[in-house]
């Protein structure tokens, strides 16, 4: 989904989009609460313009790290993929370098049509089996909900089956409030929400749906807090939660990552979700919907432009102790 930036706050915006601070645990941030246990360790702006395959980078909804082949995999709410080489050292980006771009299509080799191709949620089967050239990509749409297995290279494999809950678009608050994040548990199998809960059910209650079960908790307490990126920790049973919440300029854009062991969550799947830290900054628009674990406990979340010229691509790497 992307901000819509209000006409009244466009001059602000212009004047300062040159030298909008990235989000940060020290300088910018008006608020921080939480554990204290998560440590932002760098950024990286993908500059506006650059192209791979004759696609410009931009409006990346998705990110996904493939351990097997080291490539990080970027979706686009306008139906692409990319792949980056990306370039660690000493817990800083070093380079994110464009290896491959390509329209998502269905498997008669045609772009996925212009109403069906808003993808949002991303994850990599296979991507840490020790073999080579098996991966698949998962990723879940938004408008009609719709999850689907497709080649690294964008071409559609199969559907994937999703929870009775979401299959009637209609129960949907916005059209384009859909299944915004996707993500895999070994036992629960491939677990998605869509940003805002569905009707019927209070508008501040989230839900994240699997096969057989559901998950609950609070939204965090800021006007429109909606998901944007789930993400199991490897090995746990702990899910995070990407949370943003805006109400158009000249409010604060505040990000929140947040915590759950689900396996404390009740019978009845009630959660306890914990704050592991929240941005709030009138001054930088960086509307973070992409996240992905690249190992050693370190995660990279990714702003979507909306091919804006106020707005940027910017990768944030951070690690969770």
């Amino acid at each position: 989904m992307k901000l819509k930036i209000l006409a009244g706050g466009l001059l602000f915006m212009a004047l300062s989009a040159c030298s909008m601070p990235a989000i940060t645990a020290s300088d910018n941030v008006v608020s921080s609460t939480g554990s204290g246990e998560l440590m932002v360790l760098d950024h990286h702006v993908i500059p506006a313009g650059t192209t791979i395959d004759g696609l410009e980078i931009t409006e990346l909804s998705g990110l996904a790290w493939d351990e097997d082949e080291q490539l990080l995999y970027a979706i686009s709410d306008k139906g692409r993929i990319y792949h980056f080489k990306l370039t660690l050292e000493d817990d800083l980006i070093k380079a994110v370098t464009p290896v491959y771009g390509a329209w998502l299509r269905k498997n008669n080799g045609k772009k996925l049509k212009k109403n069906k191709r808003d993808a949002e949620g991303l994850a990599v089967w296979n991507a840490s089996n020790g073999k080579k050239g098996d991966s698949q990509l998962v990723i879940s749409f938004e408008g009609k909900p719709r999850i689907a297995r497709f080649t690294p290279q964008g071409r559609l494999i199969a559907d994937i089956g999703i929870p009775g809950p979401l299959r009637d678009h209609r129960q949907l608050r916005a059209s384009n409030s859909g299944l915004e994040a996707l993500t895999y548990h070994p036992r629960y199998g491939f677990m998605t929400a869509p940003e805002e809960s569905i009707k019927g059910q209070p508008k501040n209650l989230h839900t994240v749906y699997a096969a057989q079960k559901t998950w609950s908790f609070m939204a965090y307490p800021a006007k429109n807090s909606s998901i944007t990126a789930l993400e199991m920790i490897p090995g746990t049973d702990t899910l995070l939660v990407l949370e943003r919440a805006w109400s158009g300029f000249p409010n604060p854009l505040v990000i929140s990552l947040r915590r759950i062991d689900l396996a404390q969550c009740s019978a009845q799947g009630a959660c306890v979700v914990e704050n592991l830290k929240v941005f709030s900054s009138s001054l930088s628009i960086d509307n973070f919907e992409g996240m992905t674990p690249i190992g050693n406990k370190r995660y990279l979340i990714v702003s979507d432009d909306g091919k804006s010229d106020l707005l940027r691509t910017l990768l944030t790497l951070f690690k969770i102790e």
